[in-house]
């Protein structure tokens, strides 16, 4: 079997069962982010957009990017080798009805994975079916989305939105909430000098809640005072 390694084109399923911070990198390949389920926070210099299930999103070589996966989300990865035509930049995309039916037969994939078999057809299927998308701009938002992009941690909605917001992202707002506010402060906490305070300005009244909050969405415990000595 060929390695992934060399494929033109490499499908990966990820799934998330707790929440998985990214880390900002470029990548040497064009990389398509598919949403089967769940939602998660695609990071652009200090901009965080929003993602959710049915939705796509398309990262061009050289971007310097994070993907954030909220708890209970599963993604497929797709990277396309500089040797194949790329979409040209950056953007949002409205995945067609075949490309989100490829996406799917490919994140569930059971058999061989093999470049010259039914699996590697999928990949260059999937592939032909991308190019003709357009590119929506990052910032070409609903107003929903929008407010999750100004502040992803302290949103609020009206009670119309709440119900609309939990059939768009497959959570309560409170969750997505906390869930973005534990990204925050870890990204902040090893250059903070006091965790006590970057706690209680994200709005923890103590550690043990924090530790709490961290045991339920990152499935490990967190001990921000071994950080600074």
């Amino acid at each position: 079997m060929t390695t992934a390694a060399y494929y033109s084109i490499h499908h990966q399923l990820l799934p998330h069962p707790h929440l998985l911070p990214g880390k900002r990198q470029r990548h040497l390949k064009g990389r398509l982010l598919l949403v089967h389920q769940g939602s998660g926070l695609v990071q652009l210099g200090r901009h965080h957009y929003p993602l959710a299930a049915g939705e796509a999103a398309f990262l061009a070589a050289d971007t310097l990017f994070a993907w954030h996966g909220f708890a209970g989300t599963r993604l497929s990865q797709v990277d396309l080798s500089l040797r194949l035509a790329q979409p040209e930049g950056s953007g949002r995309i409205t995945p067609s009805p075949l490309l989100a039916a490829l996406a799917d037969k490919l994140a569930g994939w059971q058999g061989e994975r093999d470049w010259q078999g039914a699996q590697g057809r999928l990949c260059r299927a999937l592939y032909d079916e991308l190019l003709p998308h357009a590119l929506l701009p990052f910032e070409a938002q609903p107003p929903l989305y929008r407010k999750l992009t100004e502040d992803p941690a302290g949103f609020t909605l009206t009670e119309e939105e709440q119900d609309a917001f939990r059939r768009r992202f497959g959570c309560d707002a409170d969750s997505w909430r906390r869930q973005a506010t534990l990204l925050f402060i870890l990204r902040e906490l090893p250059k903070s000098a006091d965790w006590e305070g970057l706690l209680a300005r994200h709005g923890f009244a103590s550690l043990p809640q924090f530790e709490q909050d961290c045991r339920h969405w990152l499935g490990a415990p967190c001990h921000p005072g071994s950080k600074t000595g």
